[in-house]
C-alpha cells in the first residue's frame, strides 16, 4: 500500500468517525426531547484491493475466498433505534404514550400523513386534537351506534 492510498484510507476513516460523532452529539442533544429515538451508525468498506483471487471448490476440497484489503470506510446507514422509551406521568389529559411498536398519525400542512411518537397533544380553535406544532391527529371516532368511523 502506497502513501497516497494510506492517506486516502485514513481520510475515509476520519470522515466516517466524524459522522459517528455527529450522530452521538445529536443523540445527546435530543436525550430529553419527547418521542426522540436515538440513532446508530453502521459502516461498510468503501474500496477493496484484491491481493489474490479465490478458487472454485473441487471434488476433494472446498474453494478459497479471494484475499482482499479494505482501502477505506464509508457510512452505510444511520439507523434510528425504535425501542421502548420511558413513559412518564403527565398532568395534561391529552398527553399519550405508545407502549411497544407504533406511531401516531398526523396530518401535515399539505394534507399528507406524517408519523410521530411524540404524544404531547393539545386542542386547537376548532376543538381538534393537534400536535404542539399544529398538525391534526388522525384516528377513528365512534358514532351514535358505536360503530367505528375514520376521521380526517
Amino acid at each position: 500500500m502506497g502513501l497516497q492510498s494510506a492517506l486516502s484510507t485514513a481520510l475515509t476513516g476520519m470522515t466516517a468517525a466524524e459522522t459517528s460523532i455527529d450522530v452521538a452529539g445529536n443523540n445527546v442533544a435530543n436525550a430529553n426531547t419527547v418521542g426522540f429515538k436515538e440513532s446508530s451508525v453502521n459502516f461498510a468498506t468503501q474500496f477493496l484491493q484484491t491481493q489474490s483471487i479465490g478458487s472454485a471448490p473441487t471434488s476433494s476440497r472446498g474453494g478459497t475466498n479471494p484475499r482482499q484489503i479494505g482501502l477505506g470506510a464509508k457510512v452505510a446507514e444511520i439507523t434510528p433505534k425504535f425501542t421502548q422509551g420511558t413513559i412518564e406521568i403527565s398532568s395534561n389529559p391529552l398527553d399519550l404514550a405508545i407502549q411497544g411498536d407504533g406511531f401516531f398519525i398526523v396530518q401535515g400542512p399539505q394534507g399528507e400523513q406524517l408519523y410521530t411518537r411524540n404524544g404531547q397533544f393539545k386542542t386547537n380553535a376548532n376543538n381538534e386534537i393537534v400536535t404542539l406544532t399544529g398538525h391534526r391527529v388522525l384516528g377513528y371516532s365512534v358514532d351514535a351506534n358505536f360503530d367505528i368511523q375514520p376521521t380526517g
